[in-house]
């Protein structure tokens, strides 16, 4: 029987733990991402990103995300755009979404 990590864990089990977590790092970064502290939202962002990056699917953020476009700081708003760069290209339905946000945006002076 193969285990993972030497533990004597099936590989099945270890997959079934670590989609736990995921959906607990996918909480964490929700609620991050709707704090009112804008230096938290940046944070938060950062983190998206980075496991953005490094394979992780946090597509199920992108509402969050974009409500994140409402700001006048200019920094969270080029995250944000990073976000739904890279989701526009896998995901175009979810890009669609998001061209309200851009728009209004774009037509606040």
């Amino acid at each position: 029987m193969a285990t993972a990590g030497g533990y004597g864990v099936p590989k099945t089990a270890s997959r079934f733990f670590n989609a736990d977590a995921q959906r607990g790092e996918i909480k964490e970064f929700k609620d991050e991402l709707n704090n009112p502290n804008k230096d938290k939202k940046k944070e938060a962002l950062k983190k998206v990103i980075q496991s953005m990056t490094t394979g992780s699917d946090v597509s199920s953020l992108f509402p969050d995300v974009v409500n994140c476009m409402q700001t006048q700081a200019l920094d969270l708003k080029k995250l944000v755009y990073l976000y739904v760069i890279n989701y526009a290209k896998a995901q175009p339905d979810l890009a669609i979404l998001a061209i309200h946000s851009f728009r209004k945006d774009a037509n606040d002076q």
